[in-house]
């Protein structure tokens, strides 16, 4: 048992849930912050939350990943990723930001505003780790993550679209949990990469949720977004050499997505 109490933020989210089932089991105190608690946008209501609870470590999840609502709604946008992040990031303790890879070619408000959030926590706070990511997932609030929506369709023999020319290296949330937790545990300060070990199109992994899952992959049909020719724009790989040689962790799509299944059908 690590003897520190640790605060998660949007630990009813898909990501947040996995970080509260192993923090709970390694660490002295948990302890968790979501809308239901109180208005997350009143700098006052955070001062004192954090003042009564006085956490050594915060790992903040808490977003709205909605990129249409995100581009409809500015400013509430804004207090969520800017001014929540910047009330705790001044607080003193470790903080862990989880931000996304979508901040390497920003086309969108929600990902210049996460990207402001990264800045914000950087200056605020000398003990911060910025952990770019993509993740695939069960559990998500909307119930419609990428793998939710494909499971969703691919159940009811449904056809869908896959992207080839979006290409990422999301991994598997409890693989983003493991990995944090590790890089917490030693003195690494800044921004770090969480991904896999791979580049791969929406298409290409659409298809191996099919082979994983036992669905007929030619229901899954090829596709392309525009991206007005920029073919960067839509690659969002992130470069994982620090986390590969710094702490040695290598994250494998076919070990993710079988602990998925696993976990997808123990729930």
């Amino acid at each position: 048992m690590i003897d520190k109490s640790v605060l998660i933020t949007g630990s009813t989210g898909m990501l947040g849930k996995d970080f509260y089932s192993l923090i709970n089991k390694k660490y002295r105190k948990t302890i968790t912050l979501n809308r239901i608690d109180g208005n997350l946008l009143n700098p006052v209501f955070i001062s004192e939350f954090l003042d009564k609870n006085n956490p050594d470590i915060i790992i903040h999840c808490i977003a709205d990943t909605n990129v249409a609502r995100c581009e409809k709604n500015k400013e509430q946008t804004l207090s969520l990723h800017r001014d929540l992040t910047d009330y705790l990031s001044s607080y003193n303790a470790k903080f862990v930001y989880i931000s996304t890879d979508a901040v390497i070619n920003p086309t969108n408000f929600y990902a210049e505003s996460k990207l402001l959030g990264e800045k914000i926590a950087l200056k605020n706070n000398q003990d911060c780790i910025v952990v770019r990511c993509n993740m695939y997932g069960i559990n998500s609030s909307s119930k419609n993550s990428l793998f939710e929506w494909a499971y969703k369709n691919l159940k009811k023999s449904t056809e869908i679209t896959g992207y080839t020319n979006v290409i990422f290296n999301a991994v598997y949330t409890k693989q983003i949990v493991f990995s944090v937790e590790k890089i917490i545990q030693s003195n690494f300060k800044g921004i770090i990469n969480v991904g896999g070990n791979y580049s791969i199109s929406k298409y290409e992994f659409l298809k191996k949720i099919c082979e994983v899952f036992e669905f007929d992959t030619k229901l899954v049909h090829l596709g392309e977004i525009d991206s007005s020719g920029d073919k960067k724009i839509n690659d969002t790989t992130l470069n994982v050499d620090v986390l590969n040689n710094k702490f040695d962790i290598e994250l494998s799509l076919d070990e993710g997505l079988k602990q998925l299944r696993r976990d997808f059908y123990d729930k």
